[in-house]
């Protein structure tokens, strides 16, 4: 059986979260707010931060506010990377964590113009699986569920969040680890592993 509240969807950048909160809202019939629009909407932003290009959420204030009085009415999805950090434990239904292979995000952080400390930054992060270990310790194995977005489509894990969220199936973790992935690939080394060197090939010549 569903357990009501709010269904948070969080991640490193670029792993699908937006979108995916997005089409949940839709089959639900009900809204969805990324964490910085709930925040701009209720004030606790704290400034722009020109340097980085982002806003920089108040999210002590943030949780406090949604410990006291709730979500705003009708809104059933909430997603982030910041989302362990405001959304009180008493107020998830379900949090759902979207991993994705670094030589995927790669292309789409380079995308977004990300410099050489934010690539390897995030990169690393997602390798680690920190966002996953940051909702763990927020909520509990027993409401996240882990998602390898790296080739599926929002559809298909909507439907799959849909199922965890009714209770027809109970919420799973892959415990995914992308560090082998990030040392041994030769575009993805350089970044992330620096002092390391070339990656080498299987004969022990470095990779090209």
């Amino acid at each position: 059986m569903a357990r009501p509240g709010v269904i948070g969807v969080t991640g490193s950048p670029a792993t699908g979260k937006k979108t995916l909160g997005r089409r949940l809202a839709e089959l639900l019939g009900c809204r969805h707010a990324t964490v910085l629009e709930l925040a701009l909407e209720r004030g606790h932003v704290l400034e722009y931060d020109y340097a980085s290009s982002e806003y920089v959420v108040d999210v002590d204030a943030m949780r406090s506010a949604l410990e006291l009085g709730g979500p705003p009415e009708g809104l059933c999805v909430l997603s982030g990377v910041l989302l362990p950090s405001v959304l009180p434990r008493s107020l998830a239904s379900l949090v759902v964590v979207l991993r994705a292979s670094p030589k995927v995000l790669l292309p789409r952080y380079l995308e977004r113009g990300y410099g050489t400390d934010k690539l390897r930054d995030n990169l690393l992060a997602e390798a680690l699986g920190l966002v996953l270990d940051e909702a763990l310790r927020a909520y509990g194995e027993g409401l996240v569920h882990e998602v390898d977005s790296t080739s599926r489509g929002p559809d298909s894990i909507a439907a799959e969040v849909l199922e965890v969220a009714s209770g027809a199936r109970e919420p799973r973790l892959l415990m995914l680890d992308w560090l082998d992935l990030c040392e041994g690939d030769s575009s993805l080394r350089p970044i992330c592993f620096p002092e390391l060197g070339p990656a080498r090939s299987s004969a022990g010549r470095p990779e090209s």
